[in-house]
């Protein structure tokens, strides 16, 4: 299981790397767009001023140009961070739309290793409601079972607004499984990692 995510995590890497290097040249040429102009915002004025005034022309332009790479600085920012939210949507969306076999072994490896008493009840999206086959629980509660749990998971009726995994149900207590929140909960874990994939 983990070389089909490890495929699916170098493929989503690659094809957001693919991306990172298109917004990054054009952040560079909004950059050099922006230096170009405050330049020549500052050489016009420069001409302008007369000659006694050069000192304060030549203040006025480090001014200008100061600003400039500050604005060129936050549009390359907010561009990176645009793209590591796209990986993550890209990543979210794979997971998603894996084919039934991997989606079930993913699953299935997240309700051994998130169980804790073999009696919960589990809520999913609709989709996989009608996607997991009724054989899926009863190998899940033989699996449990071997584990020394009761081996007891029962599918609620309710359905959940999530876009795969699950949510258990005990005792009055959720254990939010869906894989938008086990992404999230990595999110501040995996960004800086990300990060320097796309941005070496």
């Amino acid at each position: 299981m983990h070389e089909g995510a490890d495929r699916i995590i170098e493929r989503i890497l690659g094809d957001a790397k693919a991306r990172a290097d298109e917004i990054m040249q054009g952040a560079e040429e909004e950059k050099e767009k922006i230096l170009s102009e405050a330049r020549q915002k500052a050489k016009n004025q420069e001409t302008r001023i007369l000659e006694q005034s050069r000192k304060d022309a030549e203040e006025e332009k480090r001014r200008i140009i100061g600003v400039a790479q500050l604005e060129a600085r936050k549009e390359i920012l907010s561009s990176k961070q645009k793209l590591i939210r796209e990986a993550f949507d890209r990543a979210l969306n794979k997971l998603e739309d894996l084919d039934d076999e991997t989606y079930l072994d993913v699953i299935g490896n997240m309700f051994l290793e998130q169980v804790e008493t073999g009696s919960e009840t589990v809520s999913c999206s609709a989709k996989d409601k009608k996607r997991i086959p009724a054989a899926f629980w009863q190998e899940i509660n033989d699996k449990l079972a071997q584990q020394g749990k009761q081996g007891r998971l029962t599918l609620s009726e309710e359905t959940r607004d999530i876009r795969g995994g699950f949510i258990l149900l005990s005792g009055g207590v959720e254990l939010n499984c869906s894989f938008e929140a086990l992404l999230e909960m990595q999110r501040e874990d995996l960004e800086p990692e990300v990060a320097a994939i796309l941005f070496p």
